[in-house]
Formats: C-alpha cells, structure tokens, sequence
C-alpha cells in the first residue's frame, strides 16, 4: 500500500526504494509483536476473558506507537534529518497517520474477528472446587448480593438491567441489578456468555439442543432454557465434549 500509494513524499525516485519504502512494514509489524506478550497478559488475568474496553485500548495502543516508529523511520531513514521536535511529530501523525487509519483500521478488526476464537476454559476435574464467596454491586449501591460463586446458575440482561439466578438451599432465586451484562461477566467468574442477553454458569447445563438455526441449553436445577448465539455455540461444544471425554 506505501508503494502504491506513495505516501510522505515518496514519489521521489532514490535507490532502493521500494526496499526503503518495504520498511515501514517493520513500522506496523513490531508494535504489534511487542504488544502481543501484553495483550496475553491482560487475557490470562481476566480469566481468559476480552472486552470491548480491552481492544479498544489495544487498538489505541497500537496504533499510537506504529504512528510513533513510522515518524521516526520517515524521519531518520526516508528523510535524512538530525533533529525533531513534538510538534514535528504531532505533524506527521496528524497528516499521514491519521488518513490511513479508515484504510487500515477496519481490515484489521475484521481479520481480528474473523480468525480470534472465543475459549472456555476447560473444567480440571482433578483440582477440588474450593468454595468462594463473591459480592455482586449493581449501578445503585443499596444493590449487592452476596453468594458462592458456584451458586450462580445465569444471568439475563433486559434493557439497563440484569436479572441474576442462583442457587439457595431453598431452590433457585432471583435478583435483579441496575446494570449491564458485560459489567456482570467481570463479577462472575463462573459466568461465561452464550447469547448477547445471557450469561450461564457451565457447570449446570444439563443439555444442549436445537439445530443449525436454532438452538439453546437446558439447565439444572430448573427446565430453563437459555438461547445460543452461533458466534458462541462452536467453543460451548468444544468444551462440553473435552469435559466428557
């Protein structure tokens, strides 16, 4: 695309240049080589989680030191000069930065889509359940819940708020918060999305069923049945199938 569109006044012919030009590759490929090691840090800590929050600042992230190793090669490498400043920097970004970020931007978050897979953490049934409580906060601060976390059955998400099933020794109950989903799954270990309106904890599911076009789990200690969205149903059977083997 640099060569073809011959950005930063690189249409002046010089030696090499499309060899020259070929480094600005190295421009995009490092930032996103050193922020990868990050990114699977951020993962793993989250419970091998990813948010919408989480690529934003990603992208941001990325996008800013791409543009800061670019200005420094046109700078050093395709220019030829010895000394800057922040304006100068802010220049370049501001006028060959920028433009291209409706080229590039969108291609990227469709390959990140497209080839990212969604996990579930397979269940170790070796390790013993430890029994942990949890404090569940909605937007209002009168609204807590405090319970195992291996009581939550699932959650179901209605306009600005959540309506959170768990388990008593009175048979399952209900709560609902002020609040939205994706606030709920980073309060919810066991939580794991199956639907855009849903939230499940795994370990009562009792079946899965439907076909292509339609299909939802059955849970336990109830006969609810909780829709699947296609995005999520292929890492859903992937791991009920590791947990049965």
């Amino acid at each position: 695309m640099l060569i073809t569109l011959e950005p930063f006044d690189s249409d002046t012919n010089f030696s090499y240049k499309q060899l020259i030009l070929s480094g600005y590759a190295l421009c995009v490929l490092l930032p996103i080589l050193l922020i990868h090691p990050i990114e699977n840090y951020v993962y793993k800590i989250q419970t091998n989680r990813w948010f919408v929050l989480n690529e934003c600042v990603y992208i941001l992230s990325t996008l800013s030191i791409i543009f800061i190793f670019s200005f420094f090669y046109h700078f050093f490498v395709i220019s030829g000069l010895s000394s800057f400043s922040n304006q100068l920097i802010w220049g370049f970004i501001k006028s060959y930065g920028i433009p291209f970020v409706p080229l590039i931007v969108p291609l990227w978050l469709y390959l990140r889509s497209k080839y990212g897979e969604i996990e579930v953490p397979k269940y170790k049934a070796e390790h013993p359940k430890k029994v942990k409580k949890i404090t569940i906060h909605g937007v209002n601060k009168a609204e807590t819940l405090t319970l195992l976390e291996s009581d939550f059955i699932f959650a179901k998400a209605q306009q600005n708020y959540v309506d959170i099933y768990y388990n008593t020794a009175t048979g399952m109950q209900q709560k609902t918060f002020r609040s939205t989903l994706s606030n709920m799954v980073k309060q919810l270990p066991k939580a794991w999305q199956v639907h855009r309106s849903y939230l499940v904890n795994l370990d009562y599911i009792k079946t899965v069923e439907g076909n292509a076009r339609k299909r939802f789990v059955r849970i336990t200690p109830t006969e609810e049945t909780i829709p699947i969205s296609q995005v999520y149903y292929k890492a859903l059977s992937k791991r009920l199938s590791n947990s049965s083997q």
